[in-house]
């Protein structure tokens, strides 16, 4: 770079940041209960590629788009469900029974320059395929719950919404293709009133809408008024997941036929996570149509939790990571020697040790001591004490 004429670009690109020691522990905190949540249901991680082809994408909007050297149009992934589901169409696409897995890993969309949105996010997530039915929609769903709660998540009854795309399809099946396809649309972007318009200029007849008007507002104990064969499996799955994991709210699960994700693949169960301080920190449910897009058809499910996002929901209620060691701050002899086996001693008894001063601690505590000798300490308090013992007292 030539730095001569003019001053080098010091602030990531728009939508980036840089995550500093203590958040960036933090999230390391948070990424090690989701994978072990993950991994003791039966999950196994992978990552797909960074970069997939644009083209194979479901959806054009919000692509991070470039040509590759080779002329190619290809994006940042802007979604890791599109992804797992071309990989599994690729790499599984003989394999019989289920697939359960599991990622952690950044997607990238394109956000409009004046909402200062973030463009990219850090997703953790299952994918449960070749499973269908009420038990494999209820894991899934019961697994979100479990995964936010080990991380430290306070749930309540309205924290979990769940819905169906079958009843909001069911409502408007009166419809065209085309002006069906519009009306749920409008809905993903949360736009009722638009959706409601475009059905009524669709000749939809002003009772249906009133009724799917009445329809999309019932949250909670209101599904009961409501009917059809959606409506129970809807029902079923959530009792069966309340069975699978109860936690800390045993009535969490809350029906809302209102419900319609952004990303258009979903087909059956759908759910989210709601956060007062942060709205929707995860999302999913069934997407049978997807894999058949990329190869032959398999039924799946799954979720993906915006980890920044839970991230600022733990923090809202007060959340930190469990103390983690102390850092000792090793402050060297004049015997070189004596201060490189003095450290090798203490981090063999297992204790973090940094030679000389720390600048940035990321939030840890931190321990001063003085080298005596190989397997000797001062501490500030005037105390001397052998590696085994020092390594003793902080560590119980």
């Amino acid at each position: 770079m030539d730095t001569g004429s003019r001053r080098p670009i010091l602030s990531p690109p728009r939508g980036f940041r840089d995550i500093l020691p203590t958040e960036a522990r933090e999230l390391r905190v948070i990424e090690q209960a989701l994978t072990e949540t993950f991994a003791a249901s039966g999950y196994m991680p992978l990552e797909p590629p960074m970069i997939e082809y644009s083209a194979a994408q479901p959806s054009q909007e919000r692509l991070i788009q470039f040509l590759d050297t080779d002329g190619s149009l290809v994006a940042l992934r802007p979604d890791l469900t599109t992804a797992v589901a071309r990989l599994v169409a690729q790499r599984y696409r003989e394999t019989a029974g289920a697939l359960r897995l599991s990622y952690f890993a950044p997607v990238f969309r394109e956000e409009p320059a004046m909402t200062a949105g973030e463009r990219e996010v850090v997703q953790a997530g299952v994918e449960l395929i070749g499973a269908s039915g009420p038990i494999a929609d209820a894991e899934v769903l019961a697994l979100l719950v479990e995964s936010l709660e080990r991380c430290g998540l306070r749930l309540d009854g309205s924290t979990i919404h769940v819905g169906h795309v079958g009843i909001v399809r069911r409502l408007f099946a009166a419809l065209a293709e085309e002006p069906r396809s519009e009306v749920l649309t409008a809905l993903r972007a949360g736009d009722l009133v638009g959706a409601l318009r475009r059905a009524h200029e669709a000749g939809m007849a002003s009772e249906d809408a009133e009724r799917a008007q009445a329809a999309l507002g019932v949250v909670g104990r209101g599904i009961e008024q409501l009917d059809g064969d959606d409506v129970s499996e809807l029902r079923h799955v959530v009792h069966l997941a309340r069975e699978r994991w109860p936690g800390s709210v045993k009535l969490w699960g809350l029906p809302n036929i209102g419900l319609v994700p952004t990303l258009p693949y979903y087909t059956g169960i759908v759910f989210e996570a709601l956060h007062p301080d942060v709205g929707v920190i995860a999302s999913g449910g069934r997407y049978d149509l997807l894999i058949g897009a990329y190869g032959a058809p398999r039924p799946a499910t799954g979720f993906a939790i915006d980890v920044l996002r839970l991230h600022r929901a733990l923090f809202a209620e007060g959340w930190r990571p469990s103390n983690a060691r102390p850092l000792v701050t090793l402050r060297p002899s004049g015997d070189e020697r004596a201060t490189m086996r003095c450290a090798a001693s203490l981090r063999a008894a297992g204790l973090s040790v940094a030679i000389g001063d720390v600048a940035e601690t990321a939030g840890i505590a931190l321990v001063a001591a003085a080298v005596v000798d190989e397997r000797r300490v001062k501490l500030g308090d005037g105390r001397t004490l052998d590696t085994v013992t020092l390594a003793r007292e902080l560590t119980t």
